[in-house]
């Protein structure tokens, strides 16, 4: 079972160069300047607190989105890091956190898509080492305007949670294995030519956990480079490990630089 997944997920992994092959030769007249080019941003924020308290918080991101003639790409980065004091006055890491995603989309005929979506999760204070998970399924577009857009979708996946050792980021040597089922959904609005707001929900159901996120953003354009974007991502686990909660939220002021 392991091993079929994995030549799936090795399958998956060189299709954005063979889906780029095929765009190159099938539709290098047919697509504008700006359908060739790949939409990247980078996201930082920082806060430092003393006082009663002292803590030191950074926050980056980053986005990279490539929408082809029949291919869509999406990946994004993040990752958060805290670091406070104890009651000795000793610094002590607070908040540790990374996540990657890579989504790949085969467009069908009346807005409907394949989707093919990779993800890894590592929270230090979650209670699980690392969470990773590669899902693939069936989407639509039901809304699609200047100003709104809408996209739904649903598949099976396959799901991986550490929970030892402490400091691996891949090796495993107590694991949760499950099969899931993946649904999500994402909503983008373009308020003014200025402003957007945007809505990503995403939830993977299994017997033993099913986890949500949900990240809602409010982005504020100065120019054609930079942006100001206020951001509320919500975390949850129905099952975790003794000790931790099962839900987190974050919400994070930062500027944004697109190239």
């Amino acid at each position: 079972m392991r091993k079929q997944w994995l030549a799936l997920a090795c399958g998956m992994a060189v299709l954005p160069v063979i889906s780029h092959a095929q765009e190159a030769d099938d539709g290098t007249d047919q697509e504008t300047a700006q359908e060739r080019a790949w939409d990247i941003e980078v996201e930082a924020s920082y806060l430092l607190k003393s006082g009663n308290s002292d803590t030191e918080s950074v926050v980056g991101k980053a986005n990279a989105a490539y929408d082809g003639q029949d291919w869509r790409h999406t990946a994004k980065a993040e990752s958060v890091n805290t670091v406070g004091e104890d009651d000795d006055g000793e610094q002590e890491r607070t908040a540790e956190r990374y996540y990657a995603s890579y989504k790949l989309d085969r467009k069908l005929p009346e807005n409907n898509y394949l989707f093919n979506v990779i993800t890894y999760d590592k929270d230090n204070f979650s209670g699980y080492q690392y969470q990773a998970s590669y899902a693939f399924g069936i989407g639509r577009r039901f809304i699609e305007t200047p100003a709104h857009t809408l996209d739904l979708e649903a598949g099976p996946g396959y799901r991986v949670e550490c929970l030892e050792p402490e400091d691996s980021y891949t090796s495993c040597d107590d694991k949760e294995e499950s099969l899931i089922g993946r649904f999500a959904g994402s909503y983008k609005w373009k308020i003014t030519d200025t402003s957007s707001f945007r809505q990503d929900l995403s939830t993977e159901v299994s017997d033993d956990n099913t986890t949500l996120r949900s990240e809602t953003s409010l982005t504020s354009r100065i120019n054609d480079h930079f942006a100001l974007r206020l951001t509320h991502l919500v975390t949850r686990d129905s099952e975790v490990p003794a000790g931790t909660h099962k839900t987190d939220q974050e919400t994070t002021a930062s500027v944004v630089y697109t190239f």
